[in-house]
């Protein structure tokens, strides 16, 4: 059967422990975006120049890609770094030249599911090969500008269960042709959205063929576990200079708050019993209570939902996972960074 990449999982993650059913949990960070500053005019100018050499280099360990950015991006320059075998996926992207002032000086985007401890600091000991000391300094001041932490919880099912995010206004579905389904909790624009949606385990599965020119690739479905992937897009919108909010250090990025602490799941039963009561018609294909809400004030012509509807939703309300207990795991998760975190950690900055 054909599948959009999307939907499948070639990378590793980390066990940690089993949900209330007794079903496997694992945990890992997929993306990390961090900005750093210069000191001064002659630290930002030294870096540029040997970027710039970077990208002219013919013989590299790794394969780079310079590209001049869109217009509508903050920063004019970026190296796409991957390694050299065919199709890899990005590691390491580095944004540089700032278009507003206030913009930090340089970002790096690191992808650590396709990267082990081990290759992370060989590609943290390449680029102070390249750049220099300078790279152990912009570890030291950088902030997290956006953390994705991927939650996957095995045989569970989207719609099995009715999703919310607290206080999030505003949700998307998603079930194209060729792909798994799955909903978007919350704005992109929000400092934190959730992304669930359903995924295979086709880690260390060689068998895995991709179609030519095209995002969809050949599984066979009934060789695959299936598991539940829910998706923690962290965005901290503050800066160390920036008198409004207090952002993330990449030092202190065992502090940061539990993403999935605003997570509420309900019963199935919820839809059943909206539906036998006749507050609504038709069940929405979207499973999140936002969707339910809306098909609610709609048909009962309602500009807010009543209490008694309320205590209705809160009764089907369930406890899907330790939300606590699971966020006790952020510590070995955060340990897969190794020098990215622990070189931000420990390092004197000349900036400090």
């Amino acid at each position: 059967m054909l599948l959009n990449k999307k939907n499948i999982d070639t990378c590793t993650s980390l066990p940690i422990g089993k949900d209330k059913n007794g079903n496997l949990l694992k945990i890992r960070i997929d993306k990390l975006t961090i900005v750093s500053s210069f000191i001064n005019k002659e630290e930002k100018n030294k870096t540029y120049a040997k970027l710039k050499k970077i990208r002219q280099k013919i013989k590299s360990k790794y394969l780079i890609k310079y590209i001049k950015n869109k217009e509508e991006m903050p920063y004019k320059s970026a190296l796409l770094i991957r390694e050299r075998k065919k199709e890899s996926p990005l590691l390491l992207r580095i944004d540089y030249a700032p278009i507003n002032k206030n913009t930090g000086g340089i970002r790096f985007d690191f992808y650590p599911q396709y990267l082990t401890p081990k290759k992370i600091d060989q590609l943290l000991s390449w680029m102070n090969l390249q750049l220099g000391e300078i790279v152990y300094h912009l570890l030291a001041r950088a902030w997290v500008t956006r953390i994705d932490v991927a939650l996957d919880l095995y045989e569970r099912y989207l719609h099995d269960y009715i999703w919310e995010l607290r206080q999030a206004g505003k949700t998307k579905y998603f079930n194209e042709e060729n792909s798994l389904p799955g909903v978007q909790l919350g704005s992109n624009r929000s400092k934190i959205h959730l992304l669930c949606y359903e995924k295979l385990d086709a880690f260390n599965d060689k068998c895995v063929i991709r179609e030519k020119n095209s995002d969809l690739i050949k599984i066979n479905f009934n060789t695959h576990k299936k598991f539940l992937r829910i998706e923690s897009r962290y965005m901290p919108n503050s800066r160390p200079t920036s008198k409004n909010g207090n952002p993330l250090m990449l030092k202190d990025i065992l502090k940061m708050e539990n993403p999935f602490i605003r997570l509420q799941v309900y019963s199935k039963d919820l839809t059943h019993h909206l539906s036998k009561n006749e507050y609504i018609v038709t069940i929405p294909p979207e499973p999140s209570t936002y969707a339910l809400k809306c098909c609610i004030k709609r048909e009962m012509k309602y500009s807010r939902i009543p209490r008694d509807i309320q205590r209705i939703f809160i009764k089907h309300r369930i406890s899907f996972f330790e939300k606590d207990i699971i966020w006790e795991s952020w510590l070995i998760c955060v340990k897969q960074l190794s020098g990215i975190f622990t070189i931000a950690l420990a390092y004197k900055d000349r900036g400090d």
